[in-house]
């Protein structure tokens, strides 16, 4: 019986070992598997804690193909942004950059569609400005899955809910509204001699872009009683829509003072309607092109923000030069934005 017992217990154990060396076989060939898995498709985290692959991060330059993705190509500020950051890739010995933009900035379904063309093309980098916090999230999302590394320039506030970026790049949109605010009251204190006037918001297309720049101008007045808000509409960025806007609200409130543009196409729309009806308007809107800063040193314009699109395109090149050769970026790259009116206009005419 302790024989059998014991011969038994020994076919147990051996049953138990070659279980165990064959479950140790099959795991250490899943660990190499995996392993060489792992060094085929490495995918270190950016900066930011974006997922990316570095693509280009330690080759040459020349094999950095960066794409700057814009709304459209309707303002003048999109259009000076792509050519900034094609000069400044061109100055760092980089590729020409992939500049595409779709035909509006109201075809954000063209936006997402265009980027995922772009992301076929494997560059190094992209970066983009959403039309909508729609588009963005479905691009950042698109970028991700692809592992492709995704930028957002003209926007430094978080997308909610739209994966993970890297850097944003761009102005204080928020705080811009707010200066053109403070402007504006400013502007009503110099033709009343208080602060009291009735104002005009000309929106651009809904999103954060339009929220933050009209929300920090109507926060702005909020300390100012006596100025009040009449009207706020959706010019669509266009220069046409603030113009044909800006005549009706004329007929309307025959005591309008001011108009204020999310954009500055939209709020030379508005100084246009405004020379045609033979009406006196302060017109104030954010960007700083040069066609608005003309207008302004001519006196058919009030005042803008200056957000400099040149030195944003110039940002975001460097940003993803940095990224891609290994430095460790900022979540956020903030660029300065300054009021301008016809008192200091010839310093950024330059």
């Amino acid at each position: 019986m302790n024989r059998s017992f014991a011969e038994g217990k020994l076919l147990r154990v051996e049953r138990d070992v070659i279980a165990r060396r064959t479950a140790f076989q099959r795991g250490l060939m899943i660990g190499l598997l995996f392993f060489a898995l792992a060094g085929c498709s490495s995918n270190p985290s950016g900066s930011g804690g974006a997922t990316s692959s570095r693509q280009g991060g330690n080759g040459a330059l020349s094999q950095r193909v960066i794409a700057v993705v814009s709304p459209a190509k309707t303002s003048p500020f999109h259009v000076t942004l792509a050519a900034a950051a094609a000069e400044e890739a061109k100055r760092l010995g980089l590729p020409p950059i992939i500049d595409q933009a779709p035909s509006s900035e109201s075809d954000y379904t063209g936006q997402v569609a265009l980027v995922q063309d772009i992301i076929q093309r494997h560059p190094a980098a992209i970066s983009v400005c959403g039309i909508n916090p729609q588009a963005l999230v479905n691009i950042i999302k698109n970028c991700n899955r692809a592992h492709i590394p995704i930028f957002v320039h003209n926007q430094i506030s978080p997308v909610e809910g739209g994966g993970q970026v890297v850097s944003y790049i761009g102005y204080d949109e928020y705080e811009g509204g707010r200066k053109c605010g403070e402007e504006a009251a400013e502007l009503l204190k110099q033709k009343y001699g208080a602060y009291r006037g009735n104002v005009a918001i000309l929106d651009g297309e809904p999103g954060d872009h339009t929220n933050l720049r009209a929300g920090g101008f109507k926060d702005a007045l909020k300390k100012y009683p006596d100025i009040h808000i009449v009207a706020e509409q959706n010019g669509h960025w266009l220069r046409a829509d603030g113009t044909a806007i800006t005549r009706d609200w004329l007929q309307r409130f025959p005591n309008l003072d001011l108009v204020f543009g999310c954009s500055d196409e939209m709020a030379l729309g508005a100084a246009k309607a405004a020379r045609d009806a033979g009406r006196q308007l302060l017109t104030i809107g954010i960007d700083g092109n040069r066609p608005s800063l003309e207008a302004i040193r001519d006196g058919k314009y009030t005042a803008c923000l200056a957000t400099q699109p040149d030195l944003i395109g110039k940002a975001v090149i460097d940003t993803i030069n940095d990224y891609l050769s290994g430095k460790k970026v900022p979540p956020v790259v903030k660029t300065p934005c300054v009021i301008v009116t016809k008192a200091n206009v010839a310093q950024f005419l330059k």
